[in-house]
Formats: C-alpha cells, structure tokens, sequence
C-alpha cells in the first residue's frame, strides 16, 4: 500500500542547497542516486535502498545526477570536488580536489578512460575544466588524491557545460566572463582529449553564457566532420558546423 511504498522515499534536506536527491541514473537494472554526503544504490520497482556509499562532502545544489562509467560511479561535488566510487559496493576508490574550488555544476563525461567536467566561482572570476584518468592506480586507498591529466582555467568558468568527447577531440562551451548576458560573449573550445592542448576556439557572434551541453552529429561520411548543437543564455539555438 501507500504507506509501505512511503518508507522508501528519499527525502530532500533544505532548499535550494546540497542536501537535495540528485537526478537518479539507471545502472544493471537499479537507481543511482545521491542527497546531501550519501551515495545510494535503490531499488526502481519498489524504492528499497539496497547499498548505500559516504561521499566526500555534498553538491552545492545537486544540479546533475552521477555519472556510470566501467564500472565506477563518479559524482562532483562541492569546492571542485570529483569523487570516483566503485559501482557495486559504492565503496571510495580516489577523489580529485581542483585548486580553484568551485560549484560542481557541469556534468561529468567520460571517455576512453577520463572522466572531463568544469567548475564555476562567479561570472567574471576564473574556474578549471578538467580531465581527470578514470583508472584505480591504488586499489588499496579510499581516497587517494587523484592528479588531472590536464587543467584548462577560463575567466567565468563552466556552468551546465557538458562536454562532448571522443577519441579525436573534446567540445564544451564556456561562461562569457561578463555579469549578466546583455553583453560578453561565450566561447566554444576544442580540446586534444589528452594532451589538453587548445586545437580551436569559437567567440559566439551573440551574447550570453554557453550554458548547456553540447551534442555532436557526425556527418554520414564519418571522420571528424559533423555539426555540434548547443543553447545559449541570451536564448539562441547554434549549430556549429
């Protein structure tokens, strides 16, 4: 009945803060989910929490859900905070702490073994994006302190900017470094995915903060050539040949 069904709802401390459940994500059949400094493995059908895991800290807002990758869990948190977890036993394996803190409100991608995602501190003060390597290198640690391969630091930071990622690149937009979005300019930038090094970078023609994630369409010939799409702050629609 209802009240049996009650028991298992994950309830929200707080407002507006990081005390609220996360987005869940679905993993071999069971919810991921996180609230305030827990980890949770939940059963969808019935809401049981079957396992759950201690994080870190917490998210500054629980903006976006953890992300499932080889076998590992991994979840932003706040102050520049990527924390990686075992799957199954939501046990620690590492955690990387960004020199320039931050609001962990991008989403986290991985591919081909990094884990990539930004941070934000103020419209006009500078924040990290990030490739971190995905790989245990202390399987014995909990919280070894993971180093990033590479760190790309921008005046106004990331702010819900996915990135997209393959083998040949890495695309993801930036905050226009300005107050407000009547007047800066976000950028586009490109990436070698490990080596970090800038292949190119895009000053939008309009106004306003690049916040969304970016989707990549290859063209039907394959290779590197395809169209990215992404939304802006000052409402305009792109589509990035």
């Amino acid at each position: 009945g209802l009240e049996q069904d009650r028991k298992y709802v994950l309830v929200s401390g707080g407002s507006m803060g990081g005390g609220q459940v996360s987005n869940p994500i679905l993993v071999n059949d069971e919810l991921i989910v996180y609230a305030g400094s827990t980890l949770y493995r939940v059963n969808k059908d019935t809401g049981e929490t079957i396992k759950t895991g201690k994080m870190a800290g917490s998210s500054s807002f629980s903006i976006n859900g953890p992300t499932y990758a080889d076998g590992m869990i991994f979840v932003a948190l706040a102050k520049g905070v990527v924390q990686a977890f075992d799957a199954d036993s939501l046990e620690s394996l590492w955690i990387y702490h960004d020199p320039l803190k931050g609001q962990p409100n991008c989403p986290i991608t991985v591919s081909n073994g990094y884990a990539y995602t930004g941070f934000w501190n103020s419209e006009t003060r500078d924040a990290s994006f990030v490739c971190l390597p995905i790989a245990d290198e202390r399987p014995t640690a909990s919280n070894e302190e993971k180093y990033a391969a590479w760190r790309h630091v921008q005046t106004g930071g990331f702010y819900w900017a996915g990135a997209y990622a393959c083998k040949d690149f890495v695309l993801v937009g930036t905050d226009d470094g300005e107050a407000g979005y009547t007047t800066g300019h976000a950028r586009v930038l490109s990436f070698d995915p490990r080596s970090g090094r800038l292949l190119g970078e895009l000053t939008l023609p309009q106004t306003g903060d690049l916040r969304s994630s970016v989707t990549f369409v290859p063209d039907s010939e394959g290779g590197l050539a395809g169209t990215a799409y992404f939304t802006t702050k000052g409402g305009y629609f792109y589509g990035l040949h």
